[in-house]
């Protein structure tokens, strides 16, 4: 459970840290100041592709580590914790407008001849837009 940061921000582990607030062990971000482990740190980064993303997703993970735990009152004094989770949800919503998704979405399509056709592969329509070995001309929409 290794925790390292320096602060000249050389390395990805080190930005990821600096932008969320997880610079000094034993005073994290996380539930009874909580670091994230340089391995969660790391495997953010792998996931997220880039450190930005990793940052995102690390405010996700915030956020959802805050939601478990309950607000309470006492001797007239309040502490809401959902107001930390959301806060966290707005951070992370705010990076991924600015970085984007984790994971991109890619959209293929299937050409259909005709109601009682199988489904034609891209594979089998030519440069020239119709299908190979086939009457039916490939029309793009």
């Amino acid at each position: 459970m290794a925790f390292t940061y320096s602060d000249s921000l050389a390395t990805n582990r080190d930005l990821i840290r600096f932008s969320m607030g997880d610079v000094v062990e034993s005073a994290g971000p996380r539930p009874a100041d909580g670091n994230f482990t340089d391995a969660e740190v790391d495997g953010l980064l792998t996931a997220g592709g880039s450190w930005q993303r990793a940052v995102a997703a690390g405010f996700e993970r915030l956020a959802a580590e805050w939601t478990r735990y309950p607000s309470f009152k006492a001797d007239g004094l309040s502490l809401n914790r959902s107001d930390i989770a959301r806060g966290f949800r707005e951070q992370a919503a705010d990076w991924r407008k600015k970085y984007g998704t984790t994971t991109p979405v890619y959209v293929a399509g299937q050409i259909t001849v005709d109601a009682y056709s199988d489904d034609v592969a891209s594979d089998d329509v030519n440069t020239g837009g119709e299908y190979a070995d086939s009457e039916f001309e490939y029309v793009r929409p």
